[in-house]
């Protein structure tokens, strides 16, 4: 028996069943799991799919059971839906992904769904895609480890503030910071280092946290309890474009370059930070495919909800727009031209003719195109002045000439 688990609140269900559906269909059926793990007892394979939520409609509950119908006929399997309330978490702060809601908060509470017969559970976000057989990631031995990681490919220099016993306290994190995207856990352990309270606890004293429950995790789990996976198992798509590894900067990707140059010949799980349900073409692979194009090839194939996905994709332009304003503000940068930069974020009134643009931006630049023009909608939306961007885009495009490349060979 597996056991998944994902977040997702009424409108992303669409897009955690793509993921459930990517898990059923890379499911190798001519295999069992002593292939995997030549120990293992278990005889009745199924996976057990629980969804958390704050709220699921009587309409979307009847999707998901169809889903189920449908995908059991390919490999046995539950939907099981968990309905949380933000209540229960009134003491964790407002941050990050859990700026508007609490639900990136409830995988910290993954234990209290399980009996005490279950030994395992894999959390993953809903904005990935398994292009593997994921009884390869449950084969594999925790060591009596809490958790299953992939580091996080960002800065390290993140950290959290509180208050205790009334005297100001920093946490600082290291190297080892992890991405709480993918969380094999080891329910006993995570039990009994009662990981769960000292979340909370940690929580409620919390002036500054910047990502919410990733932070919290990483603050309560003890390097030594957490097991390393390769970073393939959680490959965060911006990779694509460029990574800084750990032989080059210690506080960025926790894995040498040499490391992820095998993860990034053969992921095993997408992790979008463009989504494709947003980007129709970002980010293009070591074979030279747009990443994107895979998910929407297991839209189509989701049952139940592939039409309504399609339907929705007719629509997907703003990326153009975004890619258009990415190429410019490279080309500002490259010539110091200061008042071109102001004006992108200032001016609207140009943007048709910028996506117009974007349709003969290379393949092998669209990616940074799009970070860059991400940054403009960010400026453009919250109000921020050129300073910003400017210094922002610099860095930007310095990483991407530096690095780019050394994941291509």
């Amino acid at each position: 028996m597996y056991h998944l688990v994902f977040s997702a609140d009424e409108n992303y269900i669409k897009y955690t069943s793509v993921l459930i559906t990517s898990i059923v269909l890379n499911t190798d059926k001519s295999k069992k799991i002593q292939d995997f793990d030549k120990n293992s007892n278990i005889k009745n394979e199924k996976y057990f799919f629980h969804i958390l939520s704050n709220f699921i409609s009587d309409k979307t509950r009847e999707k998901l059971l169809n889903l189920q119908n449908d995908l059991n006929i390919i490999f046995p399997c539950e939907i099981i839906i968990h309905i949380k309330n933000d209540e229960d978490f009134k003491n964790f702060p407002i941050s990050g992904a859990a700026h508007s809601l609490k639900l990136p908060y409830y995988r910290l509470k993954l234990s209290s769904i399980f009996n005490e017969k279950i030994e395992k559970c894999l959390y993953l976000d809903s904005d990935m895609l398994c292009i593997c057989d994921i009884r390869e990631v449950f084969a594999i031995d925790l060591k009596g480890r809490v958790v299953g990681v992939v580091g996080d490919p960002g800065s390290k220099k993140s950290k959290i503030k509180f208050k205790e016993n009334n005297k100001k306290k920093t946490f600082y994190f290291d190297e080892n910071y992890f991405n709480s995207g993918f969380l094999l856990i080891n329910l006993e352990e995570y039990k009994k280092y009662d990981i769960e309270r000292k979340c909370e606890e940690l929580a409620s004293k919390c002036y500054y946290i910047k990502a919410a429950d990733q932070d919290l995790l990483n603050a309560t789990i003890e390097t030594k309890l957490r097991y390393k996976f390769d970073f393939a198992y959680n490959f965060s798509t911006i990779a694509f474009c460029y990574v800084i590894c750990k032989d080059e900067n210690k506080n960025r990707l926790n894995h040498t370059r040499d490391e992820f140059n095998k993860s990034i010949k053969n992921p095993k799980i997408l992790h979008y930070g463009e989504k494709p349900w947003k980007f129709l073409k970002s980010y293009f692979d070591y074979k030279g495919n747009n990443i994107n194009d895979y998910w929407w090839d297991v839209a189509s194939k989701t049952p139940v909800f592939n039409e309504e996905l399609l339907k929705s994709k007719k629509d997907i332009t703003n990326y153009l727009l975004c890619a258009g304003l990415g190429r410019e503000l490279f080309d500002a940068i490259l010539k110091f031209n200061f008042l071109k930069v102001n004006f992108l974020i200032k001016n609207t009134s140009h943007d048709e003719k910028y996506i117009q643009k974007a349709k003969s931006i290379e393949n092998d630049f669209f990616g940074i195109c799009c970070i860059l023009g991400n940054a403009i909608f960010y400026a453009r939306y919250y109000k921020k002045n050129f300073f910003g961007v400017y210094f922002k885009a610099l860095k930007i495009i310095y990483n991407f000439k530096k690095y780019h490349f050394k994941s291509r060979n």
